[in-house]
């Protein structure tokens, strides 16, 4: 039933499903509260599936995910109170990784004339520095519009969470609702003699190269012919990746500074006109700010603040990516480069040698680049691979390709931990006939392991792949380097045997680069969840933190980096006390 005129009355929660469904969504995650019972009660009756994760961290990071997999709006259901402030985490990521998504949070009724009331806060002021925008409907007639701007909202320029705060009371009214206003068009800007002078500029550029980022799913198409036509080198974000093919003949790989693959890195310093699109050069993506673009930097993205913001640029384009690539395409089409036959070369030699030389543990030992390069050689092309925060996700930069665009999920301008589970089992959800790898430290896996209760009620049938070394991993690693001792940074694992068990998953361990091929052929045998625990070893840093580290040092002011050195060699000349835990 859509809420329109003439229509039967509806409480406020129908109305809710009504626009709900009016918007096309296919999946809501929550936890109903007391401030929520209504709303629960009536997506019983909804045409689509309500999912109840462990958690509304969870909750939020499924929304989160399903947005990234599918490009469509996901939808978090909250309860008031604590069940905002355990979704902030999500609501952050979901923020600084510009996902769509809408959150839906009750509050109590504030036209009782009573205070202290029941998980009571100012909500709006807790979460409005984390949303596009805060919507709180002060009649149950306004409630379904107030859904529709906040959607419209959070996919609107660049995308991001926004938050519709209902009452309790709203939800139980019941009111004949007028048709929902459609949806404005979105204000279009004028670019055609910017497009022009960038032409000029590609036209003219002698070397070109292309840095893409995860704004640009919408233009792979458009992307990938441009690239083609200029004889120009790809690289992208981490969010980004995919977006061309990583075996395409003019794929390099994430990054292009001493953080990225070392391909991007030799070729990107020939580069002398810079074309990026769809990336706001966050510190995540550029290895603690550590890329050089040259002095001729064309860089179009939707947000005019991402422009120029870290990095000058000498041409700036306030624009989607796929209205800037097509103008220039067809300013472009005339322009069609031969083959690079040098450059085509140097990629494919770099591409041969690291398949020539596989990463490689000890005798009994097991290295995460070795692990991951036997999974994606297992894998088809268009399997998802969803990481947390920590060395797993950088080991996965350099030795797991993405052939695909939405096919790598991390968590990466918020480094959220616990993001991987519940994001997977989402991603599965969406795209029920693709292979999905959850790949998780030890440490992210404590904070939302519990969420593989769910993959087996749900029948998400996700592999997890738990990279164990019994540390905060990049933690313990700095700790080591700057202070010659690792204190509080011992994680206590379960049993994961029996854990697995009791989750309803199965279990595989691995603790040698000799058994990685038949645990990930067992595992990939099971339709239902496998729960892989690799004991692995860290002795080598992931590629990407060997280029950021250095980097975050020299970040720091002259004062800082000699006190650094001069606390480091003290501790060398006088170690300091081993820490007790």
């Amino acid at each position: 039933m859509n809420p329109g005129p003439g229509t039967a009355k509806l409480t406020g929660a129908e109305a809710i499903v009504a626009v709900l469904s009016l918007l096309e969504v296919k999946r809501v995650f929550g936890i109903p509260g007391v401030q929520t019972i209504e709303l629960f009660d009536a997506l019983a009756d909804a045409p689509f599936r309500t999912f109840t994760p462990t958690n509304e961290s969870a909750a939020v990071f499924m929304a989160d995910a399903h947005a990234r997999v599918t490009g469509r709006i996901g939808v978090a259901v909250v309860t008031a109170g604590p069940g905002l402030t355990n979704a902030l985490t999500g609501i952050a990521e979901a923020f600084l990784d510009s996902s769509p998504i809408l959150v839906l949070v009750g509050t109590s009724d504030e036209r009782a004339e009573k205070s202290f009331q029941l998980h009571h806060i100012d909500q709006a002021a807790v979460v409005k520095p984390l949303v596009k925008g805060f919507f709180k409907p002060a009649t149950v007639q306004e409630t379904p519009a107030s859904i529709l701007q906040a959607a419209e909202l959070a996919r609107q320029g660049e995308p991001g969470p926004t938050v519709v705060e209902i009452s309790a009371s709203l939800l139980m009214e019941r009111a004949r609702f007028e048709a929902p206003p459609q949806s404005s068009s979105p204000c279009t800007l004028d670019i055609e003699s910017q497009l022009d002078e960038s032409a000029t500029l590609l036209r003219q550029g002698t070397s070109i190269g292309i840095y893409a980022g995860a704004g640009s799913f919408g233009a792979a198409a458009e992307l990938q012919c441009l690239a083609e036509l200029l004889q120009a080198p790809v690289a992208t974000t981490i969010s980004g990746r995919g977006i061309l093919p990583e075996d395409h003949p003019l794929s390099v790989g994430y990054g292009f500074g001493r953080s990225g693959t070392a391909v991007a890195w030799r070729e990107f310093r020939r580069v002398r006109t810079l074309l990026a699109v769809g990336c706001k050069y966050g510190e995540t993506a550029t290895g603690s700010y550590g890329l050089n673009p040259p002095a001729e930097h064309i860089h179009i993205d939707i947000n005019a603040a991402s422009l120029g913001a870290n990095y000058p640029t000498s041409l700036a384009i306030a624009a989607d990516a796929k209205t800037a690539l097509g103008g220039l395409l067809a300013r472009l089409q005339d322009h069609r480069r031969p083959p690079n036959v040098a450059l085509l070369d140097r990629i494919r030699q770099s591409r041969a040698r690291t398949v020539a030389t596989p990463r490689a543990g000890g005798a009994d030992a097991l290295h995460p680049g070795r692990f991951l390069q036997l999974l994606r050689q297992r894998l088809r092309r268009d399997a998802i691979l969803v990481t947390d925060s920590g060395a797993h996700q950088f080991w996965a930069l350099s030795d797991f390709p993405i052939y695909e665009p939405r096919s790598f999920l991390a968590p990466a301008d918020y480094q959220a931990m616990g993001f991987s589970l519940p994001a997977a089992i989402a991603a599965k959800l969406a795209c029920p006939n693709r292979q999905v790898v959850s790949l998780v430290g030890d440490g992210g896996f404590l904070m939302s392991g519990f969420e593989s209760l769910n993959a087996a009620r749900w029948g998400a049938g996700i592999i997890t792949v738990v990279f164990c070394d019994g540390a905060w991993g990049l933690i313990k690693e700095a700790q080591r380097r700057v202070y010659r001792r690792t204190p509080f940074t011992r994680i206590p694992n379960p049993d994961f045997h029996h854990l697995a068990l009791g989750l309803g998953l199965k279990h595989l361990q691995v603790s040698r680069d000799a058994e990685i091929p038949a645990v990930l052929d067992a595992a990939l045998s099971e339709n239902s969840p496998v729960l892989i625990e690799v004991q692995v070893d860290y002795a080598e840093p992931p590629p990407y933190i060997r280029g950021a580290g250095p980097q975050m040092f020299r970040n720091l002011s002259p004062k800082l980096q000699a006190g650094i050195a001069l606390r480091l060699a003290r501790r060398w000349i006088s170690p300091p006390r081993p820490p007790s835990t």
